[in-house]
């Protein structure tokens, strides 16, 4: 007792009666091993401020506890079958870096609001399929002899080029309509083309393909469908000198008609359409930047229609991409000038 009240680690009591009790420390207590069943951590409640409303998420103490396991700070964590992004998530948090994958469009655009309501995180890109899991797709699904279009078509963007290409031999075969159906687009394409096309007396039906081709059991059930490509009006103001502001004025979905009805009956206003928006203030013709974003939220339900206002360095021509995703998943985009003075 004297050695261990030299050592400090005696407890006095504090009131007349009490006992004096023995300090312990957590590196003398080591424990017991966590097993290989942790009943220990509850599934995701649809109370939980983490609950996202994805079916298969993950309690985020359960990864946690996975990534403390296996990886250290600075680590790079990897999740190819992302879903709501827990993993991402929470190795964020822990200051982890990371990669998430998924096929499911709903599953990216969820991770996406998700990550970008973690306070500090740090900036991520969002990367569509590239070329090479397209050609192995494409070589599983149509075999090696696929039409040298078809090749092209999943390799890169539909191009302005390629449209005009495509228009003059509709005008020079006396078609009067053209589909055409692209994984991505070149900016700023569809305004232009559309208009170019109804000058040439030709109707142009862009259609978006859905990621969901690549899932068999989408295909087997007939779930895929190719919607037109959406459309975006905006209104670009300069309050004061080198400030910019955006206001999104209008969403279009072509084809409402094949929306379920359900959902036909709670949408009241175009902007009811809209999900997320966000604009890239310098677009540099490589990877867009998000500057500014708005979304909803489970909790919250409403979406700014203006940006906050964005100051520049300098006077100049800027190019600014506005981004918006519908409540669909569908990814529209369209490219604005703005001279800035």
């Amino acid at each position: 007792m004297e050695r261990l009240y030299a050592e400090g680690r005696i407890e006095l009591p504090k009131k007349e009666g009490g006992r004096p009790q023995l300090r312990r420390f957590l590196d003398e207590m080591p424990g017991a091993p966590v097993g290989t069943v942790w009943a220990d951590i509850s599934p995701v409640n649809s109370q939980a401020l983490e609950d996202t409303g994805y079916d298969t998420q993950k309690p985020e103490a359960l990864l946690e506890r996975i990534l403390k396991a296996s990886s250290n700070e600075g680590d790079l964590v990897g999740d190819f079958f992302c879903g709501s992004g827990t993993t991402m998530a929470v190795a964020e948090k822990l200051g982890r870096r990371w990669i998430g994958c998924d096929l499911g469009r709903y599953g990216i655009h969820t991770a996406r609001k998700r990550m970008l309501e973690i306070e500090n995180c740090k900036p991520f890109e969002i990367l569509n399929l590239g070329r090479y899991e397209r050609q192995y797709w494409q070589g599983v699904t149509f075999g090696a002899g696929a039409a040298q279009v078809s090749e092209r078509a999943v390799d890169a963007p539909v191009t302005i080029d390629e449209i005009n290409a495509a228009l003059a031999e509709c005008v020079a075969v006396k078609q009067d309509e053209l589909h055409v159906l692209g994984w991505e687009w070149e900016m700023g394409l569809y305004k232009l083309m559309t208009a170019e096309a109804k000058r040439q007396r030709v109707r142009l039906v862009l259609l978006q393909i859905p990621r969901e081709v690549m899932e068999q059991q989408a295909v087997d059930k007939g779930d895929i469908q190719f919607f037109e490509l959406a459309y975006l009006e905006v209104e670009i103001k300069q309050p004061k000198k080198l400030t910019v502001t955006v206001t999104l004025k209008d969403f279009m979905i072509p084809n409402q008609e094949l929306i379920d009805e359900e959902t036909r009956r709670k949408i009241k206003k175009w902007s009811d359409y809209v999900d997320y928006w966000a604009i890239d203030w310098d677009f540099q013709n490589d990877t867009f930047m998000q500057g500014w974003v708005t979304y909803r939220t489970r909790q919250d339900r409403t979406l700014a229609l203006t940006s906050d206002p964005h100051s520049y360095d300098q006077s100049g021509r800027y190019r600014l991409p506005v981004k918006a995703i519908d409540i669909f998943g569908n990814d529209t985009s369209q490219a604005f000038e703005v001279e800035v003075s």
